[in-house]
């Protein structure tokens, strides 16, 4: 119908770029998605039950096709104009959708029947719901900790010494008269004269998720409960798909630790996590030497989340692969039609049995990029080698299971909310299975701990997700919507990270400012600045990424009265022109990011300043970009991370009909860069012959006798120096060379 009414004139195929003949009319599936002013006609044709071509689109006015709203319950299966594959849109990604995780992320379900399986709560007893009431407005002002307002005013005899601490809390509990009998035993029935039955009914009642305080009252009198964390069956919310050469289960419902028979049948993962090198095990080590690569791509979340994966294939006995591991390789030689004879012909560096492939979507080519760098392990298990491949992140989530249709050799596809559970699912692949985890999910506090990158600085996450709905950004529908961690488990991971010696930490969040807002009551982002920043031992607190929609006045007063709080701001803004601004959806004009550099620089005169620009957005005017470069040279940007823009998925900016050429793009973001290096240049030579606080975290890898820092503004720098005397240590260093991005000096002594 669509061919012969001449709404498609033409259907070419994406991947021969020549017309394509419809067969079979039973087998074409038109979808419909609106994107602003226009609606897009998605058309694929199964030319087979496993492969489906995807065509291009048509756009036809919006007011002729009915709203649809990406969620969780509805989703429309929709071509990706810039992928060609079946979009993985788990999340609403419309302004003005729902972004409350409580009510996405649905967990209240019958007894026993859902995916939550438990919350870790702990509460404070109160005789009075006045001084409840009372107590919850220190806590949300951050002027008192949970756990120490627990120790010192909770009437709970049993949990006070614990700091409030009542444990786990399962869910699988009915308050239903008729449940009865040993079959039916309440599995918090220990519990009884800590949190009595009728507050765990009030508890579950209400739709809560980590970091929320509520207030429930029992016959003990008032208690405030924090809910400290949430246990998920992700097994529940994965899609799990048996491969045709499927092997027997070997780990499911296993009473003891597996056979060296049955590993070797199943395969060094099933031998592994199914409990071969168990201390007391008979099974050589040397024959289940598991090792893994993982390949990161993209921002400092994404490095955060590698470090996160890695703690947890560690703890499943898998080692990180060295680039200096080499093997033997032998083969036969043929010995004049006798009997053949090996012999050993040289060696060759050893290959990782897991590879793992944290992936971004910022960027265009992001999907080419994987498949790319996922070929050669694609063909050694196509050989037949007994290799384990998953793709972790933002493309993963992105593209959910077309990337098992892309590339069967994939055994595990999960998105970043899945970062800290990899060792759950790679429970099914071990049993044989290709795994898709791409469901929105609350995310859960480590289990283990990550494999930190350096030993001197570290990255804490405090919010996952982004609310926000710029029309050219891919984040929320890969990061899902913000979910802030509760203050007691950030303050808990410095403090541990300080006792191992850290002397340095970076907050993370995609959009830090809004920290606490999804919270219940809500809390500031400023305070968590100053609770951290207290934390003793601590020598230096950095945080990104701001947003300037978001970021307080209050914020900037925070670094500039916290003594640890590096005088650093990295804040976005994307673009000078207040048309951009709004038709990227920023939320914000020029005039109010420039009001926010001005507080920064009365507060902290000497402070760095960084942001994030796009250039060649879909209308940008010539204008419109020389008010971009106008508003760089009023700032003077210590450093600005610049890109032309490009299509993503799912995004509304990528199917509007005002696209730029790409080669006004390139040129704009030259003229840019060329601005850019100039700022850089100008501020660091302020720097020249002042003597700066330099933390010592690496040998410089060009120059063997230097060691590299950075100053509290964000500055690397080069000296000369011993690196193992002095890793982790703060040195004076006088500068007397500046370079665009660097500066380099002599160690002095304090002055």
């Amino acid at each position: 119908f669509f061919v012969r009414s001449g709404i498609i004139p033409t259907l070419e195929s994406k991947r021969h770029r020549r017309p394509e003949t419809v067969t079979s009319m039973s087998r074409m599936k038109v979808t419909m998605v609106r994107r602003s002013s226009v609606a897009i006609l998605a058309l694929s044709v199964s030319t087979s039950p496993f492969r489906t071509q995807a065509f291009q689109f048509t756009a036809v006015p919006s007011r002729c096709l009915p709203s649809a709203l990406y969620s969780t319950t509805e989703e429309p299966e929709v071509i990706s104009p810039i992928t060609g594959s079946v979009t993985n849109v788990k999340y609403p990604t419309q302004r003005g959708a729902e972004v409350d995780s409580r009510k996405i992320i649905n967990y209240n379900e019958k007894a026993g029947e859902g995916v939550n399986l438990a919350l870790r709560l702990s509460h404070i007893l109160f005789a009075s719901e006045e001084l409840a009431n009372q107590s919850l407005e220190k806590l949300t002002r951050a002027e008192w900790n949970f756990e120490d307002m627990a120790k010192i005013v909770s009437n709970c005899a049993e949990t006070r010494e614990e700091g409030g601490n009542i444990g786990w809390v399962n869910l699988a509990e009915s308050f239903d008269a008729s449940w009865e009998g040993e079959e039916k035993k309440n599995p918090n029935e220990h519990l009884n004269e800590i949190l009595p039955p009728s507050a765990r009914q009030q508890i579950f009642s209400q739709s809560t998720k980590p970091g929320d305080i509520i207030s429930v009252e029992s016959r003990r009198g008032v208690h405030l409960i924090q809910v400290v964390d949430v246990m998920v069956d992700v097994r529940k919310l994965s899609f799990v798909k048996a491969r045709n050469n499927r092997k027997k289960d070997y780990l499911f419902g296993r009473s003891g630790e597996i056979s060296p028979e049955e590993w070797k049948k199943g395969g060094k993962l099933a031998g592994v996590l199914g409990g071969a090198l168990f201390e007391d095990s008979s099974v050589d080590p040397t024959e289940l030497d598991l090792t893994y690569k993982i390949e990161t791509m993209g921002c400092q979340m994404n490095t955060a989340d590698s470090e996160r994966i890695e703690g947890q294939l560690m703890s499943l006995g898998i080692r990180p692969l060295m680039d200096d591991e080499y093997m033997e390789i032998e083969e036969v030689k043929n010995n004049g039609g006798l009997v053949a004879e090996r012999r050993k012909v040289k060696k060759e560096k050893k290959k990782p049995d897991v590879i793992v492939l944290n992936t971004c979507s910022i960027r265009d080519h992001a999907e080419q990029k994987v498949y790319s760098y996922l070929g050669p392990h694609a063909k050694r298990k196509r050989a037949g080698e007994d290799i384990t491949i998953i793709v972790a992140g933002c493309v993963a989530q992105q593209e959910g299971q077309s990337l098992l249709r892309r590339i069967p050799e994939i055994d595990l596809v999960m998105g970043p909310q899945y970062a800290n559970r990899i060792s759950d699912l790679l429970e099914d692949v071990a049993n044989g299975n290709q795994v898709v985890a791409t469901e929105a999910s609350h995310i859960m506090e480590d289990s283990t701990k990550p494999r930190r990158q350096s030993s001197v600085c570290a990255w804490v996450n405090v919010i996952y997700g982004c609310n926000e709905r710029c029309t050219y950004c891919i984040v929320p529908t890969t990061r899902g919507v913000e979910q802030s961690r509760p203050v007691e488990s950030i303050v808990d991971e410095v403090k541990e990270l300080v006792e191992k010696g850290y002397k340095e930490v970076t907050l993370l969040g995609q959009n830090i400012d809004a920290y606490g807002r999804d919270m219940i009551p809500k809390r500031k982002f400023s305070d968590l600045l100053r609770t951290v920043g207290a934390i003793p031992g601590l020598e230096r607190l950095r945080f990104v990424t701001s947003h300037p929609r978001y970021m307080s006045l209050g914020v900037v007063d925070a670094v500039a009265e916290t003594p640890t709080a590096c005088e650093y701001f990295h804040v976005p803004f994307q673009s000078g022109s207040n048309d951009v601004l709004k038709a990227m959806g920023r939320g914000h004009t020029r005039e109010k990011f420039l009001q926010i550099v001005e507080r920064i620089r009365q507060r902290l005169p000497d402070a760095a300043i960084t942001a994030d620009v796009i250039v060649g957005f879909p209308g940008e005017t010539e204008q419109d970009f020389l008010d971009t470069l106008s508003l760089m040279e009023e700032v003077k940007f210590d450093n600005v991370n610049t890109a032309a823009y490009s299509p993503r998925p799912n995004t509304p900016a990528a199917t509007w009909t005002n696209q730029l050429p790409e080669v006004v793009k390139q040129d704009r973001l030259q003229r840019i860069n060329e601005m850019n290096l100039r700022h850089a240049t100008e501020r660091r030579a302020k720097m020249m012959d002042r003597v700066v606080e330099v933390l010592v975290e690496e040998r410089n890898v060009k120059v063997p006798t230097q060691v590299m820092g950075r100053t509290r503004h964000g500055y690397i720098v080069y000296c000369e120096g011993d690196i193992d005397e002095l890793r982790g240590k703060l040195v004076n260093v006088k500068v007397d060379k500046c370079q665009r991005y660097y500066l380099a000096g002599k160690i002095v002594d304090e002055e």
